[in-house]
């Protein structure tokens, strides 16, 4: 017997739906405990939920949804995972409609996903041609061996920045205390990722200072493996963040945001930041980076010339309803 339940956050849950996400994750393992611990620090003036499809009492497959933020209130985005043995017999149609029903309480008017360019994601693109959504963005995706990287390379590049008066810290661990730190990380990021390409359907949402530290403070908490910053002048001009999950992946780090402010960029701040991030990866024993880029941001150029190798491509899909 086939049956959609609602989420009721038990740690049975946690643990079934970490099994059936990482049937189908392609490239990285999932662990129930940072699952908790993120629907635990979720936005609660946000509608989130998600939904659970049982066969004979067994999991085999649930739908992830979320109201977007800002001007995309009435925007769904959704993530759906099956089991892979359920194929072809109509369940993540099912799942797919029931959400349907569900995200009618914020009267949402698009809906979002993506998934890859990996063969584990084929059937899932099926229900999205039959259901007439639109490609609307792809993200080059990249991974770095980063113990086979030539720091030596680059010692010159960051000596010239440095004479240059540009100083590159340690975000959590040399900065903490410095005034106002957190305000300034906050509007320096908001600045530049003003220039990271979004598709166009969706728009860019500024958190509340409110919401961005409480982030903040959690990823420094749990997942953080190195946020560097470049300083000139005590004003914070570019930085990139990396996480990592210690109970899943503790070898592996994935970039959050890399961006420099439009006056100092083609200076090779971008590259500078990402060699010292390197160094300090591997001081911790991390020896692979993932990261990702709109196909047509020219930052894919320095990453290939760092080093990182093409891995399947992520695809962002819409549909208006």
């Amino acid at each position: 017997m086939i049956k959609i339940k609602n989420f009721t956050a038990t740690e049975k849950e946690f643990q079934e739906l970490c099994i059936i996400d990482n049937l189908v994750n392609h490239d990285s393992i999932d662990h129930p405990d940072d699952d908790k611990n993120n629907w635990e620090n979720r936005d609660k003036n946000l509608f989130r939920d998600r939904l659970l499809l049982y066969k004979d009492n067994k999991l085999i497959g649930v739908i992830y949804f979320s109201q977007g933020r800002g001007k995309n209130n009435r925007t769904c985005f959704y993530t759906l995972n099956l089991n892979p043995e359920y194929n072809n017999n109509g369940y993540r149609k099912l799942l797919y409609k029931a959400m349907l029903k569900e995200v009618e309480k914020i009267n949402c008017n698009l809906i979002h996903t993506s998934i890859y360019d990996h063969p584990n994601y084929i059937e899932h693109k099926k229900l999205l041609d039959k259901e007439n959504f639109k490609l609307v963005q792809i993200n080059r995706e990249y991974s770095c061996d980063i113990r086979k990287i030539d720091f030596l390379k680059y010692s010159s590049l960051i000596k010239k920045l440095e004479l240059e008066g540009i100083s590159f810290y340690d975000s959590k661990n040399e900065m903490k205390n410095w005034p106002n730190h957190y305000k300034k990380l906050e509007e320096l990021t908001w600045k530049y990722e003003k220039d990271i390409p979004i598709p166009n359907n969706i728009h860019r949402h500024r958190e509340s200072f409110d919401e961005f530290l409480k982030n903040q403070l959690d990823y420094e908490k749990n997942y953080y493996a190195v946020e560097i910053i470049a300083v000139k002048n005590e004003h914070y001009i570019a930085s990139t963040d990396l996480e990592y999950y210690p109970k899943s992946e503790p070898h592996k780090a994935w970039t959050g945001s890399l961006g420099v402010l439009r006056q100092y960029r083609r200076k090779g701040i971008a590259t500078a930041l990402k060699i010292k991030a390197m160094e300090k990866l591997l001081q911790k024993g991390i020896t692979e980076i993932r990261t990702d880029n709109e196909e047509n941001n020219p930052m894919y150029k320095i990453n290939e010339k760092l080093g990182f190798k093409p891995v399947p491509s992520s695809m962002d899909y819409s549909k208006k309803i």
